[in-house]
């Protein structure tokens, strides 16, 4: 819920929702967690990179079927 008196700055964190999800790939797991520790970064950016970089290819082939590349 946001509250309307607030500063932008604190919408956009009232906006963030805390997602759990299964991997159901064991080897997609193990990885995910090698790259973690390879990269010294948490699992949690790593799947927050990933899924960004998924909806941005998403949009963009959505873009080329419409014939507006972006």
């Amino acid at each position: 819920m946001v509250n309307e008196g607030q500063s932008s700055n604190d919408k956009s964190e009232d906006l963030r929702e805390d997602f759990t999800f299964q991997l159901t790939d064991p080897m997609l797991y193990d990885r995910l967690r090698t790259l973690s520790a390879e990269y010294s970064v948490s699992s949690q950016m790593l799947i927050n990179v990933a899924v960004k970089r998924l909806i941005n290819e998403i949009d963009f082939v959505r873009s080329l079927r419409t014939g507006r590349p972006k």
